[in-house]
């Protein structure tokens, strides 16, 4: 007998609540399928955003390096100016070759050498008598110079390998300058010799992220590999190295001949198994030194970036089997875990993205302090050939005129105007040594050393003026305050300058004529705050403020705040100015309490 309607009833409904769950489940999925690859694509996009910010941060280091030894070339030569290139005139000007030599102390120079106009070493630093006298006429950068060079343009070499020293075998190159006379006859030459291989590990191979993420760098008019981290390409043509096997790599570094950044992906050894292939993100940037375009790249592989991602994926999973058991049970609460899923990964995404904002802010401001580095070592070099080209002059000028008094006798007139020149040359000596002071710091002491004592030393050092000024100084250093790892003498020079800045700027002031002083901890770092009730600081000037020779007052030198400020970045601290809401004007120093990075690397 057949079944009748109401008995089929039941199985009906059973197929359509399946199907229904069936399409409800599907539709989750699907779901669920987009919001992972679209998150997944968005922060490899961010990702390889942050990867060109390095990229593009190392490229401008490098760029402004060569720049810096262009700049110590020209330096080189304007000693030559007066006369022929000779061994007599190398020897008279040793002293200031030597500090050129020592301001580039932190980078990967070996040495410098001065060739006259026929191609013989008549000057090299460090000494080395074997070279010394040498002719080097048939050395390319030598031609150049002779035959096609302008001043201040740049010669940069070729590659080569060190045959002998300490550097043996290391790669290098020439960097060189011709030396002309003012109507353009060939004079001579300067060159540097580069360490090529230890600003690789400084400037590029140093770049590391995570366990396999890392930098490179390639020739993109000659098309070869410069710097690759495994060694095992370096020196390679793109075709020879890429084209065959990895086809999407090659194109792309053929590519950065135009000279453009970007960001983008390739296929290539794993470097954890290299029998195998991984892709990866890069992002490049290019690197522009005279006529040379080379192209700086950032890589990591996309596991390596995946598994940042881990820990969401993980969780979705969790999520993804929870909504499938519970999707007979109700697709209600299905809906409402996924979308609790949703919120949870968008969170912690966030959270990724401030990771990589807050790094970016910290490599900003790794740059700029090495931008006011380099700004300071320019200025010092420039300070340093001005006050040896004017020192010996003032001290001539100086003799004669003492010669002259004596002679003219007891003419009043006469000798009052002698006075008046001769405090002038003192002045301009004095300022000469302020100057030198600046380009050339001595180096630092380091020891531990009492914040809490420096500020009582420079408080009673200003004791006598504050009284008779009538200016009020009010001290507030943390109780219990630990002592720090810094040169005391040096950073009590920065606390005195501050606080006489202060008092000047109080002093003649129709305020209440006030001075504080404060040493407090803050987090990883102790803070020393001078801030005063004076007219304050301009906004247009505070940008300027630590700029060597930008002064305010009507007689200053202009170099206390930019000396004061090279001192506490030789700490690895930081030197700003502010504006305080009620008026005056407050400057802020922090020295970091785990010690001085720079410091460090100076004491080795």
């Amino acid at each position: 007998m057949d079944p009748s309607p109401r008995s089929r009833r039941p199985l009906w409904l059973f197929v359509a609540c399946f199907l229904g769950a069936g399409l409800v489940l599907g539709w989750l999925l699907y779901t669920n399928r987009s919001l992972r690859l679209e998150a997944r694509e968005r922060f490899f996009d961010q990702y390889n955003r942050q990867q060109l910010l390095l990229a593009e941060q190392a490229s401008r280091t490098i760029e402004e390096l060569f720049a810096t030894f262009r700049r110590n070339l020209s330096l080189v030569g304007s000693l030559f100016e007066d006369g022929p290139v000779t061994r007599e005139r190398a020897v008279a000007v040793e002293g200031s070759l030597t500090r050129v030599y020592e301001l580039l102390g932190d980078t990967p120079i070996i040495d410098l050498v001065v060739f006259d106009r026929v191609g013989d070493v008549v000057a090299i630093v460090p000494a080395d008598e074997y070279t010394l006298g040498r002719n080097y006429a048939w050395r390319e950068y030598y031609l150049w110079a002779r035959d096609r060079g302008r001043p201040g343009q740049m010669y940069l070499s070729p590659f080569m390998r060190m045959e002998g020293g300490q550097h043996r075998g290391d790669k290098a190159l020439i960097v060189a300058e011709g030396i002309y006379a003012a109507g353009g006859g060939f004079k001579g030459v300067v060159a540097f010799t580069v360490n090529f291989d230890a600003l690789a590990r400084k400037h590029i191979l140093s770049i590391q992220i995570g366990e396999y993420g890392y930098a490179w760098l390639v020739d993109s008019y000659n098309q070869t590999v410069l710097v690759d981290p495994r060694g095992r390409i370096g020196g390679q043509r793109f075709d020879a190295a890429f084209r065959e096997r990895w086809p999407k790599l090659y194109d792309l570094l053929v590519s950065t001949r135009d000279g453009r950044p970007g960001m983008d992906w390739y296929a290539f050894e794993d470097p954890a198994d290299p029998a195998k292939t991984v892709r990866k993100l890069v992002g490049y940037a290019p690197v522009r030194i005279q006529e040379r375009l080379w192209t700086l790249g950032v890589c990591t592989p996309e596991r390596q970036v995946e598994a940042l991602l881990a820990s969401f994926l993980r969780r979705q999973e969790v999520f993804s089997g929870t909504a499938m058991a519970t999707i007979l049970a109700g697709t209600a609460l299905l809906s409402g875990l996924m979308l609790a899923w949703n919120r949870s990964l968008t969170r912690e995404v966030g959270a990724r993205t401030r990771e990589l904002e807050r790094a970016r802010t910290r490599l900003e401001e790794a740059f700029d302090e090495l931008l006011a580095a380099r700004k300071a070592a320019a200025v010092g070099n420039l300070a340093l050939g001005m006050a040896h080209e004017i020192r010996n002059p003032l001290s001539a000028i100086r003799m004669n005129m003492q010669m002259i008094r004596k002679r003219i006798g007891d003419d009043r007139a006469l000798a009052e105007n002698f006075a008046i020149a001769e405090e002038e040359i003192l002045r301009l000596n004095h300022l000469l040594t302020e100057v030198m002071t600046f380009a050339k710091p001595r180096p630092l002491h380091l020891a531990s050393v009492d914040l809490a004592s420096t500020v009582e030393k420079v408080v009673a050092l200003v004791a006598q003026r504050t009284a008779r000024e009538g200016i009020r100084v009010t001290v507030d250093v943390e109780p219990g305050l630990a002592p720090i790892t810094c040169d005391g003498e040096q950073i009590q020079q920065v606390l005195l300058n501050l606080v006489l800045n202060g008092i000047d700027a109080v002093s003649g002031w129709g305020g209440s004529r006030r001075l504080d002083l404060r040493a407090f901890r803050d987090d990883d770092a102790v803070v020393l705050r001078v801030q005063d009730d004076g007219p304050g600081i301009d906004p247009e000037h505070l940008d300027r403020l630590f700029d060597p020779f930008f002064t305010t007052k009507a007689h200053g030198v202009g170099l206390g705040l930019a000396v004061s400020e090279t001192i506490v970045l030789r700490h690895g601290g930081t030197l700003h100015a502010e504006r305080p809401p009620g008026g005056g004007a407050a400057f802020v120093v922090r020295l970091p309490t785990t010690g001085a990075r720079f410091a460090a690397k100076e004491a080795r």
